[in-house]
């Protein structure tokens, strides 16, 4: 298992070092998440949307059962991971009254935080998800449509959750929360050596190095003697790109340059030529 270090609430002005489980949600899927839900509602509200993502987190049952309590949860299957769209019912209320151009209190509130969504206001609430959930694919892949508003006894309880709140036009936050972990990437399929054979490189086998000063090296004429570093017998090297690739004895076999391979850069290999 992985954890975050973190700190417990302060008792005694103290505040006691502990590791929790790290969520298994990538925190750059979840900002292409948010993005893309500040997109959908600037698009259904008519006006710019202004939206900050809060840390994933791992959670238990418990955490889960706070978060969905008196909530509208909108579910949607993925092939992945499902993914849980929390609405508390007071910024569900907010949300829709906004999207209907209904007025609110001066603080965003509704003027009736209490009164329980009509069919109608359910139905634009369920659309509004819908509409959302489009944004939900770097996490569950391959969804499927969301459903109506369930109950917490009607959805799976999630195991990672981050919320996207929104401060503009209306101040209100939405919840995301994940069913199961999501595994993670498998890695890239390897290309065989075969696939290489049409790539030509140039290779530069270096048996001596040295340095000159620039004005020496600008006086040069035939016949001059420059003295190299480089012991006689030392390992010569064959290089790619500037970069050294393997180590050897540089010389010449019937006839012709030839390098003498003693290892590569990526580990020892058996001699060859």
């Amino acid at each position: 298992m992985i954890a975050d270090a973190t700190f417990a609430p302060a008792r005694g002005g103290v505040r006691a070092l502990r590791f929790v489980p790290r969520a298994s949600i990538p925190l750059d899927a979840a900002c292409v998440v948010a993005n893309g839900i500040g997109d959908t509602l600037r698009e259904l509200l008519g006006a710019s949307c202004d939206v900050a993502i809060g840390e994933p987190a791992a959670i238990g049952a418990e955490a889960w059962s706070v978060l969905a309590r008196d909530a509208l949860l909108f579910l949607t299957r993925g092939r992945r991971t499902d993914v849980v769209l929390v609405l508390s019912r007071l910024d569900a209320r907010r949300l829709v009254l906004r999207a209907f151009g209904e007025s609110c209190g001066p603080d965003g509130a509704p003027e009736l935080p209490d009164a329980a969504c009509s069919a109608l206001e359910l139905l634009a609430l369920e659309r509004i998800a819908a509409r959302c959930a489009a944004s939900f694919d770097p996490l569950c892949a391959q969804r499927s449509a969301t459903g109506p508003a369930r109950s917490p006894h009607e959805v799976p309880p999630c195991v990672a959750y981050f919320d996207v709140r929104v401060h503009a036009p209306v101040r209100l936050t939405l919840g995301i929360g994940i069913v199961r972990a999501i595994p993670d990437a498998p890695a890239g399929a390897a290309l065989s050596a075969a696939a290489l054979d049409a790539v030509a490189l140039d290779l530069d086998a270096v048996f001596a190095e040295g340095t000159i000063e620039a004005s020496r090296l600008a006086a040069l004429r035939v016949g001059d003697v420059v003295p190299l570093a480089t012991k006689v017998g030392a390992p010569a090297s064959l290089n790619v790109a500037g970069r050294r690739l393997a180590s050897g004895d540089a010389g010449a076999v019937a006839s012709r340059a030839a390098f003498f391979v003693h290892d590569v850069a990526t580990g020892a290999l058996p001699p060859c030529r």
